[in-house]
Parts: structure tokens; C-alpha cells; sequence
């Protein structure tokens, strides 16, 4: 075993962790037992990754809003314990994990996820706190994206700089994959994305409207909302791939 993976017998030591999130946290979600970029990254963060039930110190691991978290949430709140929920990062990997790229980094949140409008995360803890009257915090802010935009970077990093973008003076609509977690926690739906596009054709008759799709749909990874059947009249389906921050 790696000195970042533990059984319940094996883990002991001091708490290392910062902050509110416990040192050791328990999982049942395989992807952090098998998956050692994802292990090493919340050991260097402070964590010890164990399986077994976890003890009243201890918190509970899962994925994001992932269809196997319930089974994690129910057994932090029956132990009444912290669940820490770990979602991909903003600048996640060159191409999507579909395509069998680990991320590069990750967002810990014990709070719970930052596309959940329905319960508080850290990002939404960030933005209501007096850090955002902090000069030096903001300064490491205004670098970061600086250093994002001057980088072309982005969640998915597969995009070409060398193809041509829409003429300028279009409306864009941004398509998401079927069954994203995003649109679950959202509320969201196939009918959400036809009463957008309907509400851009009511609201834009006159202008063009590019429909931008998914890097994974784009790939033939998972389906959209949209299909070229949708591409009618002022309305194009936009399936290269290209700059994020240049189609923006």
C-alpha cells in the first residue's frame, strides 16, 4: 500500500489537516481507493484516505453530487460526522477524464459544492466574508486570472488557437452534457436548454446565435442538448474546439 492509503487499522498519527476538515476521511467511492493521482493530491493536502466506519474524529469522503455520494451523505449523517465533498478543479486536465486524463487539482469543500444553489460552499462562504476586502487576497486573485487569460487556459485544455472563431456580433448559448451533476443540482433539464435557445430566437431575431457545444459531447463522449437539427435559419451548432476565452 502507498503511505497515502490506509485501513482504519493502519491510519494513526496526529491530525495533519487544516482548517475544519478532518485529518482522516472514509470513503466506499472506489475512484479514491484505485485512483492514485486523486489519493496523493488530499494527502498532500493533510488527509489519510481509509475504508471502514469512520469514529467520531474522523469525516466522511465523497464526490461531488455524483450518484454515489447519497450513500456516503447518509452515513455522515447517521454517525454525525463531516462530509467532505471533492469535486474537479476550475483547470481541470488537458482533455476531459473521459478521455483518461487525471486532474490536475481538486476543490475540498466540507461545506458541500460550488453549482449546488440549494446549501452553501466554500466559494459562496469566500464571497460573503471580509476577504474580499482583503488588498493581498484580491492582488493573488487579479494574477491568477491575469495568468489564466494571457495562458489561454481553461477547465478542459484541448481547445485549438488556430480555429477560426464566429465573425463578432453573435449571441451565444452554451451547451452542457446530459446528466451533468451541475444540471441535477440545478434543477435543470433538456426543456431548460429548448427554453433558452426558444428565449434567444424571441429576444435576437435579427442576430446571429451560435450554439457553443461541450468538449465532451464534441468528442462523441456524451450527448448534448443540442444537434445540428437545431441549427436553423440564424442559429449554428459550434462543434470545434475552440479558445473558451476567445469565443467569449
Amino acid at each position: 500500500m502507498n503511505g497515502d492509503f490506509a485501513t482504519p487499522e493502519t491510519a494513526a498519527g496526529p491530525e495533519r489537516a487544516a482548517g475544519p476538515i478532518p485529518w482522516r476521511l472514509f470513503t466506499s467511492s472506489m475512484g479514491f481507493l484505485t485512483q492514485s493521482r486523486l489519493r496523493r493530491m488530499l494527502h498532500l493536502s493533510g488527509h489519510q484516505i481509509c475504508l471502514g466506519l469512520p469514529g467520531k474524529s474522523d469525516g466522511v469522503l465523497v464526490w461531488g453530487q455524483s450518484a454515489t455520494s447519497n450513500r456516503g451523505q447518509a452515513l455522515a449523517a447517521r454517525r454525525n460526522l463531516p462530509l467532505i465533498r471533492v469535486e474537479d478543479a476550475f483547470l481541470r486536465s488537458l482533455r476531459p477524464g473521459r478521455m483518461g486524463d487525471a486532474p490536475l487539482g481538486l476543490l475540498i469543500d466540507p461545506l458541500g459544492v460550488h453549482f449546488d444553489a440549494s446549501g452553501p460552499s466554500l466559494i459562496e462562504q469566500c464571497l460573503h466574508s471580509d476577504r474580499l476586502y482583503d488588498s493581498n487576497f484580491l492582488a493573488r486573485a487579479e494574477t491568477g486570472i491575469a495568468r489564466l487569460r494571457a495562458l489561454d487556459l481553461s477547465k478542459y485544455n484541448i481547445h485549438d488557437l488556430s480555429l477560426p472563431l464566429p465573425a463578432p456580433g453573435y449571441v451565444l448559448v452554451v451547451d452542457q452534457t446530459k446528466g451533468d451533476a451541475s444540471l441535477r443540482a440545478s434543477g435543470a433539464d433538456h426543456t431548460t436548454f429548448q427554453t433558452m435557445l426558444a428565449r434567444a430566437r424571441a429576444d435576437y431575431r435579427s442576430e446571429r446565435i451560435v450554439i457553443k457545444s461541450h468538449p465532451e459531447t464534441a468528442r462523441g463522449l456524451r450527448p448534448g442538448h443540442f444537434s445540428p437539427a437545431d441549427a436553423q435559419k440564424n442559429v449554428t451548432l459550434l462543434s470545434d474546439l475552440v479558445s473558451p476565452h476567445k469565443l467569449l
